[in-house]
């Protein structure tokens, strides 16, 4: 008996037999009752379990003579395909033209040694007891295989994935996912959460550290660190990257470690209150990863070094105010005057007072105020400002001029200077009358010289 034709159909099986000398027949298998109705002569039926046993022996000799060959593993998608955390990704591997026995296998590299995903229909309980893998069968015959696996990623599914005849390692299909991970963690001297204060100390080094950690390709990521509202400090660290491995859930992976270091970084009091932030950024990824709040410690810091303010003769309740910020809290304000001083908190005097205004609610910041009840021409000069707290005192002194409306706060103007209060309470208009009369007296002596 010879195979002259093999065919499979979704709903059975037909083959065509020829014996020259004796019969024709013409078989068909139903899969689903395995009844086998037979035609002989042209006038005889049968359905004995003999029958039926030899002519299933028959076809399935000649369904495999007719498919093996055409074997064929597919896998959608393929080559090097790339996911964030989060997504859903979906791959469908399918297996045609098939013969009964062979069975489709999923595998994954994990930590160097392929593991088996799933095999046929059954999903591998190490995947499935993730919740984050689904496996549905698309289409299950005695021909086709398909099976689609759903991945909700996460960082340790970066790497291949196979999906392959079992027992037959040359019908193997491969696609490998890149996971573009942001970091996952940035901590800046340890502290990661965002709210949180850190102290320093102006008058020493400290150590400042913003590390990344958590994404899978150090190079495709930056770093920077900022203070805001002072800018960008990045240039005063060490950059280092480093590659770790990690387990969750029975699945190995590999990730990156960068850390932006300075050991002997030093803070000053105009950063008080500022915030200190890492900002990590990879591929389609901008992570504001680290953010605290900079405490400094340290001596008071006066900002207004060499100021200039203008005003009328007359004017009421005029101010002088000036930039101070301190942590720990003021022990000393001092306005100075001539030879006079002005303590914050103390009774006016000679028409001047001081007082310190918090500006924030730290009580770290504020503005030393000299408040000057009725202006008069000898409160035009220059006052200094004196500030301590128990870590020292402040450095440079403030110092401010005060000006009469209508002189110019220029150095090089020609304008007259400001009348200066001295210690015999003259002023400098003195000075020049006398350099007048020793002229005067210089002329009449040639003069007289000349005559004689």
């Amino acid at each position: 008996m010879k195979c002259l034709t093999c065919s499979f159909k979704e709903r059975g099986v037909t083959i065509g037999l020829s014996r020259a000398s004796l019969l024709t027949n013409t078989i068909t298998l139903n899969k689903q009752d395995l009844k086998v109705r037979t035609r002989i002569g042209g006038n005889m039926e049968s359905n004995s379990r003999l029958v039926q046993a030899g002519l299933l022996a028959v076809l399935l000799a000649c369904y495999f003579h007719g498919t093996k060959a055409a074997l064929a593993v597919t896998l959608t998608p393929t080559g090097q395909v790339s996911f964030k955390p989060g997504d859903q990704a979906s791959f469908t591997c399918e297996m045609t033209d098939r013969t009964p026995g062979d069975i489709l296998v999923w595998k994954k590299l994990n930590g160097g040694v392929w593991i088996e995903m799933a095999t046929n229909s059954v999903l591998n309980p190490l995947f499935n007891n993730t919740g984050r893998y689904t496996y549905k069968t698309d289409m299950a015959t005695f021909q086709i295989l398909k099976y689609t696996m759903t991945i909700k990623i996460a960082l340790e599914d970066a790497g291949p994935i196979r999906c392959m005849r079992g027992g037959n390692p040359a019908l193997t299909k491969e696609l490998s996912v890149t996971v573009l991970a942001p970091p996952t963690t940035v901590k800046i001297n340890n502290v990661s959460a965002a709210g949180r204060e850190l102290t320093f100390n102006s008058t020493q080094e400290s150590e400042v550290s913003c590390v990344a950690s958590g994404f899978n390709n150090a190079n495709l990521l930056t770093m920077r660190i900022t203070i805001v509202g002072r800018g960008d400090i990045t240039d005063q660290f060490t950059s280092t990257v480093e590659y770790y491995n990690f387990t969750k859930d029975g699945l190995h992976g590999r990730a990156g470690r960068r850390a932006l270091t300075n050991n002997r970084y030093i803070f000053n009091g105009a950063d008080d209150n500022k915030d200190l932030q890492c900002l990590a950024e990879y591929t389609d990824f901008t992570t504001l990863a680290g953010l605290v709040t900079v405490r400094v410690q340290g001596v008071p810091v006066i900002t207004c070094t060499n100021s200039n303010r203008t005003t009328s003769v007359n004017q009421k309740g005029f101010k002088l105010t000036c930039p101070v910020i301190s942590n720990p809290q003021l022990t000393s304000l001092v306005w100075v005057y001539g030879n006079e001083r002005y303590p914050m908190g103390e009774p006016a005097k000679n028409g001047l007072s001081a007082s310190y205004d918090i500006t924030d609610s730290t009580k770290k910041h504020g503005e030393a105020v000299l408040t000057i009840e009725s202006v008069a021409k000898e409160h035009f000069g220059e006052y200094k400002l004196q500030a301590a707290n128990r870590l020292g005192d402040a450095v440079p002194e403030g110092k401010v001029t005060l000006w009469e409306l209508g002189q110019s706060s220029s150095p090089a103007s020609t304008a007259k200077s400001p009348v200066t209060k001295g210690k015999t309470g003259g002023s400098t208009s003195g000075a020049g009358a006398m350099a007048s009369f020793v002229l005067l007296t210089g002329l009449m002596t040639v003069l007289q010289a000349a005559l004689h």
